[in-house]
C-alpha cells in the first residue's frame, strides 16, 4: 500500500504542477491584455483594470476547468460549448468580484458599465477559447513528440536485442577453420614438439574459456578482451613462428573499463588473415587502448599487405560497424586507414563516459 500511495501522491503532485502552470500562463496573459488595453484608454486605468482583469481571469479559469472536468466524457463540440458558457459565466462573476474588491458600488457600477461588461465577457470568451486552443495544440504536439520518442526507444531497443542475439550466436560459434587448424597443429606438435603442443593447447583452452564465458554476458572489460586476444595471438604465434610478432599495450587504469565483447577479435583476425598470412615475411600487430578527447580508442595496426585490389568491408567489419551504431546511437565509429610504412590500421572510438 505504501508504494501505491507514493505513486498516487506523485501523480497528484504532477497534476497540481500542471494546473498551476496553466493558471500562471493565464495570469500572465491577462496582465499583458490589461496593460495593452489600459494604454489604449480602455476601462478605468491600469490598477482597476488589473484587479477586475485578474478576477475575471481567475473566475473564468475556475469555471472553465470545472466544466471540462464535468464534460470530460463528452465529445469535443460539447466540451467547447460548455467551456464557452463557463467562460462567459466566469467572466460575469469575475466582474462582480473585481468591482467589489476595487471598492465599486455594485448597484450603480454594473448598470452604468453594462456595455463595458458585455465587451469584457465577449473578449474573455474569445481570448479564453483561443488560449484553450493554443494549450490543446501544445499538448498534442507534446504527446506526438513523446510518442515519437517512445517509438524511437522501442525501435532502438528492438535493434539492440537483435544485435545482441546475433552477438551471442557469433560468440557461441567458434570459427571452424581456426578450430580445426589449431587442433591439427596441436596433434602434429604433440608428435614432434610436445612442449610447444602443450603451450598451444593451453592457449586454446584459455581462448575458448574466455569466449564461451562471454556468451552469457552483455558486456566484458578491456582486460578480459585483451586476455582473450593474447591467447588468440599466441596460437597463431606458434603456427606462424617468427613470421608473427605482436604487442598489446593499454594502461592499467583501463583494465576494468566495460567494453562490448567480440569487437576487437574480428579486427585482429582480419589483420592476420588478410594482412599477415598472405605476406611471405609475415609481420607484426600492435594493439593499443587509450583515451583522448573524451573517447576510448582501440587501435589494431598491422604491417601486412594493407589496402589492395579486392579489399572490402567483410561480414566481420560490417557487423562491428552495425553493433557500434546500435549500442552507442551513432556516437561511436570504426575507421580503416593505411598504416605507416605499410599495412592497415583499424580504430574503434566510443564515448569514454558511456563505456
Amino acid at each position: 500500500m505504501g508504494a501505491v500511495d507514493r505513486v498516487d501522491m506523485s501523480a497528484l503532485a504532477d497534476n497540481v504542477k500542471l494546473i498551476a502552470g496553466k493558471y500562471l500562463s493565464a495570469v500572465v496573459t491577462v496582465t499583458v491584455i490589461v496593460a495593452l488595453s489600459s494604454m489604449m484608454g480602455f476601462g478605468e486605468g491600469f490598477t482597476t483594470n488589473f484587479i477586475i482583469g485578474q478576477c475575471v481571469g481567475t473566475c473564468a479559469y475556475i469555471f472553465t476547468f470545472s466544466s471540462l472536468i464535468c464534460l470530460r466524457w463528452k465529445g469535443p463540440l460539447a466540451q467547447m460549448t460548455g467551456a464557452a458558457i463557463a467562460m462567459a459565466t466566469g467572466a460575469f462573476a469575475g466582474i462582480i468580484l473585481g468591482a467589489f474588491v476595487s471598492g465599486k458600488d455594485l448597484f450603480f457600477y454594473l448598470p452604468e458599465k453594462s456595455e463595458l461588461i458585455v465587451q469584457v465577457i465577449i473578449l474573455t470568451v474569445m481570448g479564453g477559447l483561443l488560449f484553450r486552443f493554443i494549450l490543446n495544440s501544445q499538448e498534442k504536439i507534446r504527446e506526438a513528440r513523446e510518442r515519437i520518442q517512445a517509438e524511437k526507444i522501442k525501435r532502438l531497443t528492438s535493434e539492440k536485442k537483435v544485435v545482441e542475439t546475433n552477438l551471442r550466436l557469433l560468440q557461441a560459434q567458434i570459427e571452424p577453420h581456426f578450430l580445426f587448424n589449431t587442433l591439427s597443429n596441436i596433434l602434429s606438435l604433440l608428435e614432434n614438439d610436445v612442449d610447444r603442443g602443450k603451450v598451444m593447447m593451453t592457449d586454446l583452452i584459455s581462448y575458448l574459456r574466455i569466449s564461451l564465458y562471454k556468451t552469457r554476458e552483455d558486456m566484458a572489460t578491456i582486460g578480459q578482451e585483451m586476455e582473450m586476444i593474447r591467447a588468440y595471438l599466441n596460437i597463431f604465434k606458434i603456427r606462424m613462428g617468427e613470421r608473427l610478432s605482436y604487442t598489446i599495450d593499454f594502461p592499467e587504469a583501463l583494465q576494468e573499463v566495460s567494453f562490448p565483447p567480440m569487437l576487437i577479435q574480428p579486427l585482429v583476425e582480419n589483420a592476420i588473415q588478410h594482412g599477415l598470412e598472405p605476406r611471405i615475411e609475415g609481420g607484426d600487430i600492435r594493439i593499443t587502448a587509450s583515451t583522448r578527447s573524451g573517447k576510448l580508442c582501440i587501435d589494431v595496426a598491422d604491417s601486412g599487405l594493407g589496402f589492395h585490389e579486392g579489399s572490402h568491408w567483410g561480414v566481420g567489419l560490417t557487423n562491428i560497424k552495425e553493433r557500434l551504431d546500435t549500442l552507442y546511437d551513432g556516437r561511436a565509429r570504426l575507421t580503416l586507414e593505411e598504416n605507416s610504412p605499410n599495412g592497415l590500421r583499424a580504430v574503434i572510438e566510443v564515448p569514454h563516459d558511456a563505456v
